[in-house]
Order: C-alpha cells, then sequence, then structure tokens
C-alpha cells in the first residue's frame, strides 16, 4: 500500500514538471512570437506618418511669414498716413507745450505766445548780501522755436519706414518733448558781469595810479573775487532756459585771484606825451596852440626799482614837465596881427607886493590863446599862489 503510493507521487510530480515545462515553452513561444511581429511592424514603413518636430518648425514658419505680412501691412499704412499728413504727428511737445496734429508755423505762434507772456525782462544776480540786475533784451535772449519747430515736424519723416513707424508708435504711448535752443549775446553778457565782477564787496582790486602835483603816484592792488565768468554764464543759461529765474535770483560764482603786477613800463607808456609846438594856418584861419609834455623824472629801470625794493600801499614817482619849442605866445603876433580890442586900469605902483603878483600873473596870462567856445580860467592859468609859483 505504501509502495503503491509513493509510486503514484512520483508519477502526479513528472505529471506536474511535464505541465509545467509546457507553460514556459508555450509563453517563450508566444514571446518570441510578438517579438518578430514588432520587429516587422518597425521595419514597414507607413506613407502617412509625419514627425512632431517637422510639424513644430512649418507652423513657426508660418507664423513668422504671417507677422511679417501683417508688418508690412501696418507699415505701408502708416507711410500712406504720414505721407499724407502735414501736420506734427502726435505726442509732441515744444517747451511743455502740446503741438500735437498742427502746423508747424501753428507750433511756433503758440510756443512763442506761450514764452513771451511768461518771460520776464529783468534778471537778478545775487552774491551774498550783493544784487545787481541784467536785462534779457540787452544780452539778446532769444528762444529759437522755429529750429524745435521744424524738428517736431520731422519727427516720423526722417527715417526709414520702420524706424518712422517706430516713432509714431513711441509717441503714442510717450510724450516727447523738445527745448529750443537758447541764444544769447555773450559778448555783451561777458562785458556786463565783468562790470558787475568790479562792485562785488570783496573784489579784487588792481593796481592804479594818477598824477598829483609832479608825481605820480601808483597804488597796490589787494587780493580778492571775480566773478567766474564761464561758470555764472552757463548757470544764467539754465535759469533762464528753465525760467527759473522769474522766482529765484542767480547765483554769482566767484573765484579767487591775484591783482596783476605793476607793470611800470606799461604805465609809463600811458602818462608819457610828447610836447607840441603851436602853430597857425591862414587858409582856412585856425590857431593850434602849443602844449606842455609829461615824462618820468627818473628812468624807468629806477622806477622800476622803486616799484619793486619793498611791498608798499604806495609808490612815488617824480615827473618833469618837457616844454614846447614853439608856444602859443611866440606866434601871437603873427597870428593875431590886429588888435580887437583893449583896456587899461589903475594901481598904486608903490604897493610893490601887489605890482609884484600883478608881474607874475600876467606874465603867465600873456600870450593865452582863447579859441571859440573855449572859457578862460584865471585860477587855471595863474595856477596856485605860492612862493614856489614864483619862479
Amino acid at each position: 500500500m505504501a509502495n503503491n503510493l509513493s509510486e503514484k507521487n512520483k508519477i502526479d510530480n513528472s505529471k506536474d514538471t511535464a505541465d509545467n515545462t509546457n507553460i514556459v515553452t508555450t509563453i517563450d513561444n508566444a514571446t518570441q512570437k510578438t517579438n518578430k511581429i514588432d520587429k516587422t511592424s518597425q521595419d514597414v514603413p507607413s506613407s502617412n506618418f509625419i514627425p512632431v518636430e517637422r510639424k513644430t518648425k512649418k507652423l513657426l514658419s508660418s507664423s513668422v511669414i504671417i507677422f511679417i505680412i501683417a508688418l508690412l501691412i501696418i507699415s505701408a499704412i502708416f507711410v500712406i498716413y504720414n505721407t499724407l499728413n502735414s501736420n506734427i504727428i502726435s505726442g509732441i511737445q515744444i517747451k511743455g507745450i502740446d503741438v500735437s496734429s498742427i502746423s508747424k508755423s501753428d507750433a511756433r505762434y503758440k510756443v512763442d505766445s506761450y514764452i513771451d507772456s511768461t518771460l520776464v525782462d529783468e534778471l537778478t544776480l545775487k552774491y551774498g548780501d550783493f544784487e545787481s540786475t541784467i536785462s534779457l533784451s540787452q544780452i539778446e535772449a532769444t528762444f529759437d522755436t522755429k529750429t524745435a519747430s521744424n524738428s517736431a515736424y520731422n519727427i516720423g519723416r526722417q527715417g526709414n519706414i520702420f524706424q518712422n513707424n517706430l516713432y509714431i508708435l513711441s509717441t503714442l504711448f510717450g510724450k516727447i518733448n523738445i527745448e529750443p535752443m537758447l541764444r544769447i549775446n555773450r559778448e555783451q553778457l561777458i562785458k556786463n558781469l565783468e562790470d558787475i565782477s568790479t562792485q562785488l564787496p570783496d573784489s579784487v582790486i588792481q593796481s592804479s595810479y594818477y598824477i598829483e602835483n609832479n608825481n605820480l603816484v601808483v597804488t597796490s592792488g589787494q587780493e580778492g573775487n571775480i566773478i567766474n565768468i564761464d561758470a555764472t554764464i552757463e548757470s544764467i543759461r539754465n535759469s533762464i532756459s528753465d525760467f527759473s529765474y522769474i522766482n529765484k535770483p542767480v547765483d554769482i560764482i566767484v573765484k579767487n585771484e591775484q591783482p596783476d603786477n605793476i607793470d611800470i613800463s606799461k604805465i609809463h607808456s600811458q602818462i608819457y606825451k610828447e610836447p607840441v609846438d603851436a602853430y597857425f594856418t591862414t587858409e582856412p584861419f585856425a590857431v593850434f596852440p602849443s602844449e606842455n609834455g609829461i615824462n618820468f623824472n627818473i628812468s624807468i629801470e629806477e622806477a622800476h626799482s622803486i616799484i619793486t625794493s619793498e611791498k608798499k600801499d604806495e609808490y612815488l614817482i617824480p615827473l618833469k614837465t618837457l616844454y614846447p619849442n614853439v608856444t602859443t605866445n611866440m606866434i601871437g603876433t603873427e597870428a593875431f596881427p590886429h588888435q580887437l580890442s583893449s583896456y587899461s586900469t589903475r594901481y598904486a605902483v608903490n604897493n610893490t607886493n601887489r605890482t609884484t603878483n600883478l608881474i607874475l600873473a600876467s606874465n603867465k596870462i600873456n600870450g593865452t590863446v582863447i579859441m571859440p567856445g573855449e572859457i578862460f580860467s584865471y585860477n587855471k592859468v595863474v595856477g596856485q599862489r605860492t612862493i614856489a609859483a614864483r619862479i
């Protein structure tokens, strides 16, 4: 019995093993068949299949072409509009004034009217507590609105199609403001500033000179401030351009400067004068009186030594008078042969002092020529009544 069961189990196990082997074999065969079919299907080409990448490229190419065509159509429309439009395009301003959709001439008139009604002729300059003024009309301050109007009109018209369209489109979304150029008479403004510079409370003092009695008095200069011309002009231009000078003075910009060195040779050339001989003409009759000259009573080298020897506030250079060879009284009889009138008076000859004074005064007056329209001055001709004047 036990042997029969054991034999039966062996038979069952053999059967199970055979069944498993058949199942595996069947699956392998099915797998191989499937792989064969798949491989065969991959090798067979299909005329209806289009890769995704190629479709994407075709779509992009079509979009670009459509965009370019649309852009060209829009550009053509803008070109036609811009060609037919004789006014300034939209979104343009000149000095903050809207000049959109009006002609150049109307734009200029509109801006000129605004500027004329806004400007004030007097500009105030300030330096500390010091103030001075400059007239805008004197320095010929004007805005070049003609060029500004032309520039406004040319926006969207001077470039190629795409540039012009870009300008036109940009002005639809953002304003374009044109500042007209400010023109001034710079030479006149410099003269005004130089004059104001001398009036500054701490202005530099240049050396100077004057004649007193028989001496040339030379005064030394002093360090101080002068107006910085270029910087102040730039500040004035900016203040006029933005109209800020109307409500606020323009600050004067200064710089420190040392006085010029005393040029004694230059001073000598300015005061030196040759004596002039008297003469007259008969046709027509005219008398040309003599004139005294003037010169240093020392050499220029000696005068230079006085100036440079030590630092002083004043220097004295002695002068001398140069007399002409022919004085006016020398040609009196010849030039005036006819006596026109005479006058005499009496005085006490025993008054020695008075007689001396009369002789001295007469000698100085004698020969004096008074030209038509001139005024005779006794004090000027006779001079100071001093003991030294008797010589």
